[in-house]
């Protein structure tokens, strides 16, 4: 592929053997366990093995890589267990990035550098009851007291509850402006100040192991050295790091989807009726899979240019958002055809087949909507800076 190197191809490697023989093993049975809210075990050896911190600065433990190499390592992993890059993605590129774009030296060596190799675990906390992209509207405050300040309200759908070290709240500061995205704070909470308490977790369609639900914050109080950047501004970061992660689910909807036509190309050779294969017997199977096949290649190619683009140093504001579109899309629709392609089995859990297919479908919505970023990009387009 043109956009490998050998350093790429040692970190795909090892990304690989991980998923094979490591994630594969478990990942269905940890799907289905309702039990199961969290990989900790796998997610601490992602950390090991330098997969938490592939864009972090190499001074606080990261890899110093760049956005190919990350892109690479979640398309492997999510051919296998698809939950476990959600949750890397909350922690190194939603919550981790954050970090790197708002934090002084002294913030990042206490908190990124623990992040970066996975001793410590972290998430941000933004959408609220009134929804993701209204940020007008949310009531999350952070009022000034001397030294501290207090937080009060509630966060819902949060990734990596109960398991995360540290919060990063947005908190309105100031009365909120929406032109220029100012008047919220980020500002890190310590998972066991007083006064911080996590709901239940959701019981989802999909993203089983996501550790997902409600943190609600009573006089929380925490030191004004936790606000990271400046005051009223930290929406200008979570723009930024949230673009990011919604790039991250452009290989993550491709490894999906590979994940599911490699299932279901091998049944199709295996499954055996009046003597021959489905793929030798049906036309429609043979077709339904060179269909899946180009769709998986389109995708490919525009998740590496994306990529490729952003290593540049493109902010992909658009194409970041369309990434996560297409890697919904394409991961559902080639999941859905693998489903056909099994039958019957293909609702049936054991097989793994169908988790890709509720786990694509959860994209679509867990993040950003697809509506909310195609208004972003129609925004875009009108201010003309759709290519930057």
């Amino acid at each position: 592929m043109w956009y490998m190197n050998e350093d790429r191809e040692l970190i795909r490697n090892a990304a690989r053997e991980f998923a094979e023989k490591e994630l594969a093993p478990v990942a269905v049975k940890m799907d289905m366990d309702p039990e199961e809210n969290f990989p900790l075990e796998q997610f601490k050896r992602a950390g090991e093995l330098g997969f938490l911190g592939i864009t972090m600065p190499e001074q606080f433990g990261g890899m110093g890589a760049d956005y190919t190499t990350l892109a690479l390592v979640y398309e492997e992993i999510a051919k296998v267990m698809p939950v476990l890059t959600v949750d890397m993605g909350a922690h190194s590129i939603l919550a981790g990035e954050l970090l790197m774009l708002l934090g002084n030296d002294e913030q990042q060596a206490k908190w990124l550098a623990p992040a970066a190799t996975g001793e410590k675990i972290i998430t941000c906390a933004q959408t609220e009851p009134s929804g993701g992209m209204n940020h007008a509207e949310w009531n999350c405050t952070a009022k000034e007291d001397g030294d501290d300040y207090v937080i009060n309200g509630t966060k819902v759908f949060c990734t990596n509850l109960r398991v995360s070290d540290y919060y990063i709240v947005m908190c309105v500061t100031n009365e909120v402006n929406p032109a220029d995205a100012s008047g919220i704070s980020a500002i890190v909470v310590p998972a066991d100040t007083p006064g911080l308490t996590c709901g239940a977790f959701e019981k989802k369609l999909g993203w089983h192991g996501s550790a997902t639900g409600t943190l609600s914050f009573k006089d929380v109080r925490v030191p004004k050295a936790n606000l990271l950047g400046m005051v009223d501004r930290g929406m200008i970061g979570l723009m930024i790091s949230a673009t990011n992660e919604f790039l991250t689910c452009g290989p993550v909807g491709l490894g999906m989807a590979e994940g599911a036509y490699a299932m279901a190309y091998q049944y199709a050779h295996d499954r055996v009726q009046c003597g021959k294969s489905l793929w030798e017997n049906y036309q429609v199977v043979r077709h339904q899979l060179i269909d899946m096949w180009s769709q998986i290649e389109t995708l490919r190619g525009l998740v590496y240019s994306t990529f490729a683009e952003k290593d540049e140093g493109a902010m992909c504001l658009a194409k970041g958002r369309l990434l996560k579109a297409q890697g919904a899309h394409i991961a559902e629709h080639v999941s859905d055809e693998a489903i056909q392609i099994f039958g019957g089995l293909g609702c049936v859990k054991e097989t793994g087949v169908e988790r890709f297919w509720r786990d694509a479908r959860v994209m679509y919505i867990g993040g950003a909507s697809l509506e909310a970023l195609y208004d972003d990009v129609a925004r875009m387009m009108d201010k003309g800076i759709e290519n930057n």
